[in-house]
């Protein structure tokens, strides 16, 4: 009889630490949104080529006048998106650490990580939540952009 008050209290024991930690895991099913938005006001067609490691990952096209919008889900364990994951990949699974962006095959910018100080650094543009992100190309940037002198890729 003793060995089965042993064995009871034994499975209560057990059954408090299984449940004391599935209670303390982050609740299932409620991933973060993560949501980002470029928009083209410039008079020039974009086109925005994504560098991981200075070898090309992505390419985004931008007409003049249009926006795009990218929408990441955060799963378990919770690892964050950033404005480097739109431009890296379309899936989100590779981080851009450098861009170009080309208007009209005439003139180009780039921007990488180095240059965080640049407020019109594309790969660090947040609203106050860094959940959602919007960024504006302008006819400032396309004015300000180099000559591309013969080829711009």
């Amino acid at each position: 009889m003793e060995n089965l008050k042993i064995n009871i209290t034994w499975w209560k024991v057990c059954l408090f630490l299984i449940i004391t930690v599935f209670s303390c895991t982050p609740e299932a099913g409620k991933p973060t949104t993560y949501t980002y938005t470029l928009f083209n006001e410039s008079d020039a067609n974009i086109k925005i080529i994504g560098f991981s490691k200075a070898t090309s990952t992505n390419v985004i096209i931008l007409e003049k006048g249009k926006q795009i919008t990218q929408t990441y889900k955060d799963g378990l364990p919770p690892r964050g998106y950033t404005w480097e994951y739109f431009y890296g990949s379309k899936d989100g699974q590779v981080n851009a650490d450098s861009i170009k962006v080309i208007f009209n095959e005439r003139k180009f910018k780039v921007w990488s990580r180095k240059n965080y100080d640049d407020e019109r650094n594309p790969l660090f543009k947040f609203n106050e939540d860094i959940t959602q992100g919007t960024f504006t190309f302008t006819q400032e940037d396309y004015n300000n952009a180099q000559d591309c002198n013969g080829t711009c890729n």
